[in-house]
């Protein structure tokens, strides 16, 4: 027999408190002679032998109570092979869950770590009785249920824990638990064991431990044994992230960046980084990191000769142990002239009275490598594809649709640029329902005649790069009218006239960027349009959309891949996976491209036509990179559990078990009826005595010894007045 808490046996040596107590409560006889119960003696002396032996009894269940609950709750279990010498055969259901995550890929000597963790999920199969029950999962950020329910075909369990294939997901152990509790819960029988594969990574163990093990965990009665591959000291760096600096690469252009590297090991690393990009290596940079460390490598490149959408770049380092963190996957895009969708609110009369005639030749002039613009109605707005544009001119706009604010919205959401240019059409309270602006206006305010100074509040920002500086003002503006606006929060004013009203509102929408300029982009409100301000302006928000679009967002194993509004609605999609596999998403609309990203690299969407739409890359979590296991005595506060390494003691440590049986629900319940019986005696004790003493001194028994009197019944005693 062994015990589960044997530190609970130190509770044994409460059993002196009621030893205590019954020597303390010994009454203490003082003999007195008195002549007439001298005849007392001998009914005394049997009265006080019999006490005593009751007394003792007394003492004796009630230290057996204690024992027994003491004993209890040390948690004290028998093996099966124990049990079976008394008549008992005890099954058992056995839960296996191998942890398939990215870290059990690491290769310690000729084999991973996943590979060792199967080898011991056998010989834990080989172990098991005919009888015994088994169920069967592969856990990494979720569980994969092999075999849910607990079945009692082992060939069936072999051939799923053979099957299991490394992933590239992170780790989460609580699922493990968790899900262990839901399967012994369904109807299992016997003993309760979880055996749980794992390199024990010391960040898994990071959850709300008081959440995971609540009451279900202790219903479940699961019997935890955490068993590690190995216990080497894992050496490992890893590429941890890639920061391209430039918005977006042509040919022949220079891109610029930063490689994080860290070194996870205790001991020095040298290493070599190299970036690939379009195919090709471009760059090359020794590193030397020291132990736990991490450094930023600068690096640059001149781009090989790119074509389409989107460029595809590889920072790695030499292989190690764990080859799944040593490369790091980024893209970028291929700078495309930028696109503008000029929508006026004034149509009619001759063109250069159109509130977006001034917009199209200010985008058109000079050699800005701007493609012509596109200029619709308001209300053509509703039904036009907006996913090729990289920005939108809102020109002297007198109201938009629902259907056309939603638009808008999924073109800022895909990382569009707006740009607002009010004027006489446009009121207040139209304004205010664009719910996308950075501002809510207030007012519209009729100026002076003159012209009104300004201030660059952000000279460094980019909307001002290579046309306005320090020797170079923004130029005062000729304006008839202006509207106040109150800024959102995180909304900037980049240029304010004198008067501190805003001339130039810049805010984010999600991804997307939205610009309010303060002023008419036709001749209603003065003379801007006419202003040297107006043509680098306008074409500087059009280059600036374009890089806004370059933005690219980061995935990581696990993800889901939203489907963003720049993709063609009204066309089939093919999406293309790192391992050259594709999938085809219908026609419609849909909220997601990949619904849970299983495997690391490039993800590519086209269509038949146009060829690909979209890239974007994927990587491994890096928080897996990290390959400490966690201490056992942190561990062990955790949950108590077997901790058990490599296989040649996973098979000593089966032989000694061979499964336990345990044995405190039934010294609990022989502590109840010891109780019973105490309560039982105790109660007959005091009753006997209560009667036995009114007995006697009613019927003058006590007296019958007296020398010389006789006896008197106890009838004539009554009968007496």
């Amino acid at each position: 027999m062994s015990f589960l808490s044997p530190w609970m046996l130190y509770g044994l040596g409460m059993l002196s408190v009621p030893v205590l107590i019954h020597l303390w409560q010994r009454r203490r006889v003082v003999q007195v002679h008195f002549s007439t119960l001298r005849f007392l003696k001998i009914v005394a002396a049997k009265t006080s032998r019999s006490s005593r032996i009751e007394n003792v009894i007394l003492l004796l269940l009630r230290c057996l109570i204690f024992a027994l609950l003491i004993l209890a709750a040390a948690r004290p279990v028998v093996s099966t092979t124990t049990a079976k010498l008394f008549g008992g055969d005890v099954p058992r259901t056995v839960v296996l869950a191998i942890d398939n995550s990215m870290s059990m890929s690491y290769r310690a000597g000729d084999q991973t770590r996943l590979e060792v963790a199967k080898k011991q999920a056998l010989v834990v199969i080989d172990d098991l009785k005919p009888g015994d029950d088994v169920a069967v999962m592969a856990v990494g950020d979720r569980p994969q249920l092999l075999i849910a329910e607990p079945t009692v075909d082992h060939a069936l369990a072999r051939r799923m824990i053979e099957g299991i294939q490394p992933g590239e997901t992170r780790s989460d152990y609580s699922i493990v638990f968790r899900q262990a509790a839901k399967i012994v819960a369904r109807g299992s029988h016997g003993v309760r064991e979880l055996y749980f594969f794992t390199d024990s990574q010391e960040n898994a163990w990071q959850f709300d431990a008081n959440a995971v093990f609540d009451e279900a965990w202790r219903k479940s009665e699961l019997h935890p044994v955490v068993v590690r591959p190995d216990e080497l000291m894992a050496v490992n760096a890893a590429v941890k992230e890639v920061k391209i600096q430039s918005p977006f690469v042509t040919t022949g252009g220079m891109v610029s960046g930063i490689a994080v590297v860290v070194n996870f090991s205790n001991r020095p690393a040298q290493d070599l980084l190299e970036i690939k990009f379009g195919g090709g290596r471009v760059a090359q940079k020794p590193l030397d990191i020291a132990p736990g460390a991490s450094v930023e490598v600068p690096f640059e490149f001149q781009a090989p000769a790119v074509s389409g959408r989107w460029a595809q770049g590889v920072a790695s380092i030499e292989g190690d142990n764990l080859p799944g963190d040593d490369r790091y996957y980024f893209t970028m895009p291929v700078y495309q002239p930028p696109r503008v969708l000029i929508v006026e609110g004034q149509q009619s009369g001759v063109e250069r009275l159109h509130s977006g005639f001034f917009l199209g030749k200010a985008l058109t002039a000079g050699e800005s490598g701007i493609s012509s613009p596109r200029t619709i109605s308001a209300s053509q707005l509703d039904d036009t594809a907006l996913e090729s544009y990289s920005a939108i001119f809102l020109a002297d706009i007198a109201g938009l649709s629902d259907r056309a604010l939603v638009r808008l919205d999924g073109f800022l959401q895909a990382g569009g640029t707006v740009a607002l240019f009010p004027g006489d059409l446009s009121n207040v309270s139209n304004l205010a329902r664009m719910d996308f602006l950075p501002a809510k206006p207030s007012g519209i305010r009729e100026l002076p005649a003159g012209r009104l100074a300004t201030r660059v509040m952000e000279p460094a920002h980019p909307l001002f790069a290579n046309a306005w500086d320090a020797d170079t003002p923004f130029p005062a503006l000729p304006q008839h009218r202006i509207i106040d606006w109150k800024l959102n929060s995180g909304a900037k004013a980049l240029v304010t006239f004198a008067n501190n009203a805003p001339f130039l509102i810049l805010g984010n929408h999600g991804p997307g960027r939205v610009i309010i300029v303060n002023a008419s982009a036709d001749r209603a409100w003065g003379d801007f349009p006419l202003s040297p301000a107006f043509l680098p302006l306008v074409q500087q928000i059009t280059r600036l959309s374009a890089e806004q679009t370059g933005d690219t967002a980061r995935f990581l194993v696990g993800d889901a891949v939203p489907a963003v509004a720049s993709l063609p609605r009204d066309q089939i999609l093919t999406v293309k996976y790192p391992d050259g596999s594709t999938h085809d998403l219908p026609a419609g609309e849909r909220s997601q491209i990949v619904e849970r990203i299983e495997q690391s690299g490039f993800y590519e969407v086209s269509t038949t036509g146009e060829g690909m739409l979209q890239s974007f890359a994927v990587n491994t979590d890096r928080r897996e990179s990290n390959l400490k296991p966690v201490d056992s005595a942190a561990l062990a506060k955790i949950i108590p559990n077997d901790t058990i390494t490599g296989i040649d003691n996973l098979r000593l440590w089966l032989a000694r078990s061979r499964g336990t049986v345990p044995l405190w629900p039934l010294l609990l319940m022989l502590a109840l009826l010891v109780f019973a019986a105490e309560g039982i005696l105790a109660n007959n004790m005091a009753r006997n005595r209560a009667q036995g003493d009114a007995e006697q001194i009613r019927t003058g028994r006590l007296n019958k010894r007296r020398m010389g009197v006789s006896f008197r019944p106890a009838a004539e005693v009554e009968a007496r007045p």
